[in-house]
């Protein structure tokens, strides 16, 4: 039986982790038991049933969500989705795009994906077209917005998140039509992405023991051992600044996206209806979430 369905379809480093912490531990959703299920995208094949049976065994009576950043640039996705779940709810999470791109490519070094003598961003960028595909958002959004009814997509951005977590997530709850006045445990978590690992390995074994934790939905001891610094003890051990390995993206890289970007950037403040200055320059400016059809959940400062 097709279920009540929201999903998170992205867009990669673009604070998806937070929003599947933040809606994870609301009574009034069931989110899958791992966080990017991907099935819309990568395992199509396995059907409506292998679907549902990522979601917990009782949650038939609340609305199902997941999170799965493969869904925002494939082009088969809306169509697959709607026709899977007609009144499904979207979320989509932006960042300054380069600045994702560039997050991006410290991702996949971190994982190991590239390597060599050679890590700039440059050589990244040589390596993986996706780093700026992933980044055309105006494009990908046209292609969601004509399958997908605007009411029913709410667009968030990182920089927000950033600046007021705690009105992002109501913002997101309403959209939900669940209770806007729940407090996530994980408001004020961030994922820390300023690192590269020393040992590979060892962050392979902290990814398939939180995996086996969101399984078995005993997120609080995970939580516990946060607060007595094993988090702290194991990014110590662990991690080391990126700079250490990357170097530093030139002027003139940035420059060179940044106009090729432009049109992307443009198409973004016409959809959401927000000026994006801040894009084009790099800085931040204040917070807004848009649906959109143009509704303000709250205002510029």
């Amino acid at each position: 039986m097709k279920r009540q369905l929201f999903l998170g379809v992205g867009v990669q480093k673009c604070a998806t982790t937070w929003l599947y912490d933040i809606l994870v531990d609301h009574p009034h959703l069931a989110l899958s038991k791992r966080k990017e299920v991907d099935f819309f995208s990568y395992h199509y094949g396995r059907g409506y049933q292998w679907y549902q049976d990522q979601f917990p065994a009782d949650s038939a009576n609340r609305i199902n969500g997941e999170l799965s950043p493969s869904y925002f640039i494939d082009p088969a996705v809306p169509e697959r989705v709607k026709t899977y779940a007609p009144d499904v709810k979207i979320l989509v999470s932006l960042r300054d795009p380069l600045e994702r791109a560039i997050s991006n490519h410290r991702h996949e070094v971190r994982l190991g994906h590239f390597h060599g003598d050679d890590l700039s961003f440059e050589s990244g960028l040589a390596n993986n077209p996706l780093y700026l595909e992933q980044s055309r958002y105006g494009t990908h959004l046209q292609r969601w917005l004509k399958v997908i009814p605007e009411s029913r997509m709410l667009i968030l951005f990182q920089e927000d998140i950033d600046s007021d977590p705690l009105a992002v997530a109501e913002d997101v709850y309403r959209f939900l039509d669940i209770d806007p006045d729940h407090v996530s445990r994980a408001i004020e978590q961030r994922s820390n992405e300023s690192h590269v690992y020393k040992f590979r390995v060892i962050e392979h074994t902290r990814k398939a023991a939180r995996q086996v934790v969101r399984f078995l939905g005993v997120d609080g001891l995970w939580r516990a051992g946060q607060k007595v610094g094993l988090q702290r003890l194991y990014r110590l051990v662990n991690r080391r600044p990126p700079d250490a390995r990357i170097p530093p993206v030139s002027a003139a890289t940035r420059e060179r996206l940044r106009f090729l970007l432009e049109d992307e950037i443009r198409l973004v403040e016409q959809i959401t209806r927000r000026p994006l200055p801040q894009w084009r320059s790099g800085s931040a400016t204040a917070r807004t979430a848009i649906t959109t059809d143009g509704e303000l959940h709250t205002s510029f400062n």
